[in-house]
């Protein structure tokens, strides 16, 4: 009786085993090129501050230039263009500014600079993503050991700006507060509430936020391409350990 066959491609169903050897060796690997990659974002991250501080002080003479950058940016209107309170008060803005905190620049703070407004007395609002402990381990290329496990969910801590409202009647936080998270067709149409509870929240409790999050971290790469697109949070993507 002749041998059944072995279909083609049996073996490849098969799991491949590592050894903790190996499995080690690959994590070493993967640990060198997320260092080098970091200390090469980071690195450009601090090399261009200068230029964006530069670049602010000059278009200080385009008037109104920061309400028009945020009018053109992706999604912006559609979620907090609803009341024109908002865009009222923020036709104020003067400046935004992002301060990239060492040695990580992940850990950040967004600040919005206004004018005398009818709305409040800041002349900033200001978020703050700061790290809950300093890094620690091997420190090589200005990156430390635990900066290459970095999880935002764990490792940042967020701190908002109180708004000193000048009233009740302009109090946009009181008047258009932040939903609660819904799920399926209702999220779609459901009132984003006032733009300036992104600041006045501690913990981006709403939904609405982190749609104002940058998208496009799935490469896990820093986009610097405008000041504008900084104020979208950087979540970067968490890696997977091997088993």
């Amino acid at each position: 009786m002749s041998k059944k066959r072995a279909s083609p491609g049996d073996d490849e169903l098969k799991p491949v085993e590592l050894s903790e050897a190996h499995a080690r060796l690959l994590d070493q690997l993967d640990d060198e090129y997320e260092r080098l990659t970091l200390a090469d974002q980071f690195a450009t991250l601090y090399k261009l501050a200068p230029f964006y501080q530069k670049r602010n002080e000059r278009l200080k003479a385009i008037d109104g230039f920061w309400f028009r950058a945020l009018q053109n940016l992706t999604g912006f209107l559609s979620l907090y263009g609803t009341h024109a309170e908002d865009l009222e008060a923020l036709k104020y803005l003067e400046n935004v500014w992002v301060e990239r905190f060492q040695p990580d620049p992940r850990a950040f703070r967004v600040e919005m600079h206004f004018k005398e407004n009818p709305f409040f007395t800041n002349a900033v609002l200001s978020k703050t993503y700061a790290l809950k402990a300093p890094p620690s381990g091997e420190l090589i290329d200005g990156v430390y050991e635990s900066m290459l496990r970095f999880n935002p969910d764990k490792d940042i801590s967020i701190s908002s700006s109180k708004i000193s409202w000048r009233n009740d009647k302009v109090n946009l936080c009181k008047k258009f507060p932040a939903p609660k998270a819904l799920s399926g067709e209702q999220d779609e149409l459901m009132d984003s509430g006032s733009f300036f509870n992104f600041f006045e929240l501690d913990d981006d409790e709403s939904d609405d936020d982190e749609d104002f999050e940058d998208d496009e971290d799935d490469d896990e790469s820093i986009d610097e391409d405008s000041d504008a697109d900084e104020i979208d949070l950087e979540r970067p993507a968490k890696r997977p350990k091997r088993g």
